[in-house]
């Protein structure tokens, strides 16, 4: 029976466990459910097939290619020279006219002044630059969940407090109701007391509604339904420090990172390019001249050497094209500085926000028990006969209004807590 009884309250418990959702959860969950997320492995197969063909440019380049020209005059001897070979059995025929060539290159590159190695970097960089810029825009999502999570969290707790109103309101219409069979109070006293309970029902019913438009937006955002669960109110803990952590400024660095490698591949694309290279083709005519111009035959022909080739166009710009990476250089640095001081005054802001709160929310509880207090002494007359339902109605409202206020003043501390955290990404 023990064992039962304990497994059963184990249950009880791991199912309550299990019903709970943190805001690290619903944070954790937006990002994952973000169609944006799938950046990150889109980059990463871009960055892949990019750097695959930096590497495939130090292979040996291969072209294969096939002509056939026709021209109006060629290459021959005078005719007198022809007069002069024919005397020793000699026919000089020239070159035809008509050539045909087929023909292979091969070259391979020996050094190419660090451009494949800068290109392999810059690309690099880009890459890191927009994974930093996906960051910057997932990270938005927590700023959507907080306002959210925090709405229902809001709502929850109005509707718990407009419930108790409601039984208060209940129990003292029960005491009016015998107070009316006995003659002491009117039907228009309970009228009136009816009339305030449709109206705070109302309200329930209005906060219902709102907060069931959060959750479903919530589960939207995070791909999961939130029926049955409850959301775990976190802890009114300060960060630890306001040295802000924000992803803008890593995809700041990024930028300067890009910037820099475009620097560096700029300064190597002046320097020369040297390669050896294969040359062969079968056509006519070959290399051999004189013997092509006795006859007509196709021929195998081959040549090998070194070649260095050395764009010089590529110093018309390279001054102004620098100039104009410094200065996106220093746009960016000014972007870092902008940055920090927005960052810095919002902190600001929130942090004198939490310190009002906690002043308001220290003096809430005293209000609340001095309402409560007014409240029970006009019930406490509604028991011994002294009817004033006004009056009585009044205080409870009182006492609600506080509650309320009370209600709102802690999850505003909470919630601009959690903005500060967000603020400075601790």
């Amino acid at each position: 029976m023990k064992r039962t009884v304990a497994s059963i309250i184990g249950l009880a418990l791991l199912t309550a466990v299990h019903a709970q959702v943190t805001l690290e959860q619903c944070h954790k969950l937006a990002r994952e459910n973000y169609p944006l997320i799938k950046q990150y492995a889109l980059i990463e197969q871009s960055s892949e097939y990019t750097l695959s063909n930096l590497t495939h440019s130090w292979l040996p380049q291969v072209n294969l290619s096939a002509q056939a020209t026709y021209q109006n005059e060629t290459p021959s001897f005078p005719d007198k020279m022809k007069a002069m070979l024919s005397t020793s059995g000699l026919e000089m025929k020239g070159l035809a006219r008509d050539q045909y060539r087929v023909q292979l290159d091969v070259s391979q590159k020996i050094f190419d002044g660090g451009k494949a190695s800068s290109e392999k970097a810059l690309s690099q960089a880009q890459d890191l630059e927009q994974k930093a810029q996906t960051d910057v825009d997932l990270y938005a999502l927590n700023k959507r969940v907080n306002d959210l999570y925090f709405g229902i969290l809001l709502m929850d707790d109005r509707i718990e407090q407009t419930s108790m109103t409601l039984e208060m309101l209940g129990g003292n219409l029960d005491k009016l109701q015998s107070h009316v069979r006995n003659g002491v109070a009117t039907s228009a006293d309970e009228s009136q007391l009816r009339a305030e309970i449709m109206a705070v029902e109302q309200n329930k019913t209005t906060m219902q509604w709102t907060r069931k438009s959060y959750q479903h937006m919530l589960e939207i955002l995070i791909n999961k339904s939130l029926e049955g669960e409850t959301l775990v109110k976190p802890h009114d803990i300060e960060p630890a420090t306001l040295t802000s952590n924000r992803p803008e400024l890593r995809l700041i660095d990024a930028k300067i990172s890009t910037i820099e490698a475009r620097e560096k591949a700029i300064k190597a694309s002046v320097l020369p390019v040297i390669s050896a290279f294969g040359q062969a083709f079968y056509g006519y005519p070959g290399y051999n001249t004189f013997e092509n111009m006795l006859n007509h035959k196709w021929s195998l022909n081959a040549m090998v050497g070194v070649r260095a080739t050395w764009s010089l166009s590529s110093l018309y710009d390279r001054k102004n094209n620098l100039n104009r990476l410094t200065t996106q250089h220093q746009q960016a640095e000014l972007q870092r500085d902008v940055f920090l001081l927005n960052n810095s005054l919002e902190t600001s802001r929130e942090n004198d926000e939490i310190a009002r709160l906690r002043e308001i929310v220290k003096s809430d509880a005293t209000i609340v028990d001095l309402r409560r207090d007014v409240r029970l002494a006009e019930e406490s007359k509604l028991r011994n006969g002294v009817i004033d339902i006004h009056r009585l109605v009044e205080r409870i409202t009182d006492e609600n209004t506080a509650a309320q206020s009370q209600i709102i003043h802690n999850i505003e501390l909470l919630k601009t807590i959690y903005d500060l955290k967000n603020t400075v990404n601790q």
